[in-house]
């Protein structure tokens, strides 16, 4: 925790997605670490609440009204962010909607929301952290993808042509801002118990638990939180997926006949 706490004390942490599932956690992990937080989420009531919730010390704190598909939001922010607190030292591309959809019930309606917001959302974000980052000679991004962008789990096409992107856009330009002091890191989460399960690409919010065996977002914040700290490329947890993880990178024929096939 003392490591934690002295990575991330005092310094300013824009998340987006920060009124639900592993935004909130991480928005309420940082604040308790000491970091300056600005939560960013489309839906403004929710962000109210969430604001409340973390107490009666909200210098620390901002929220934001963002829909990071629109990239003219996206800048405004970074901006608001910049006069508040003066500088970014971690963007966490986090806004994200699920996508369990066979690919013979998409359609391009389906298509143009999920990437609008998982991937254009992400590329938003970088393009508009960027030029601040550099100016200060350091900062971190971090994005979020999910196991479904390093394994391509059966029935989620859509989903995991976006987490890919998301995958190798972050691994890229870890390699290009290196030398410019910017980390970049990829979350790659396997199940967390978040209301993700319940959202579907286009429609209204079902009531949906989580599937069993899904970990709780307060254990995926804080192994997101230190993947970052270690400057991890790719943080992917939990244990069991890491597991599929190497399965599919070094056996991947196998993989899909005996793993992915029969169990996803």
């Amino acid at each position: 925790m003392s490591r934690l706490h002295s990575h991330y004390a005092d310094r300013v942490a824009v998340v987006t997605g920060a009124a639900s599932g592993i935004g909130l956690a991480l928005a309420k992990s940082l604040h308790g670490l000491g970091a300056k937080v600005v939560m960013a989420d489309f839906d403004p009531d929710a962000l109210a609440k969430v604001l409340a919730g973390l107490g009666s010390d909200t210098s620390r704190s901002l929220a934001l009204e963002v829909d990071v598909s629109n990239a003219a939001a996206v800048q405004a922010m970074v901006a608001e962010v910049r006069r508040y607190f003066g500088r970014i030292d971690f963007l966490f591309n986090n806004a994200g909607i699920g996508g369990t959809l066979p690919i013979g019930q998409a359609t391009l309606a389906h298509w143009r929301k999920i990437v609008d917001v998982n991937l254009w959302g992400v590329i938003h974000g970088v393009d508009a952290v960027l030029p601040l980052m550099r100016e200060q000679g350091n900062g971190h991004i971090i994005n979020t993808s999910s196991i479904s962008g390093i394994v391509p789990f059966p029935g989620q096409v859509l989903y995991n042509t976006t987490k890919f992107g998301v995958v190798g856009l972050s691994l890229s330009l870890r390699n290009e801002l290196a030398a410019e002091g910017i980390r970049v890191s990829c979350i790659n989460p396997g199940l967390v118990a978040t209301a993700i399960f319940g959202v579907p690409i286009l429609g209204e919010r079902i009531n949906a638990a989580p599937p069993p065996g899904a970990i709780a977002v307060e254990d995926a914040a804080w192994q997101i939180l230190d993947g970052v700290r270690r400057n991890r490329a790719l943080i992917v947890f939990p244990a069991a997926v890491r597991w599929i993880y190497r399965l599919f990178r070094f056996f991947p024929g196998f993989t899909e006949r005996h793993l992915l096939q029969k169990h996803f």
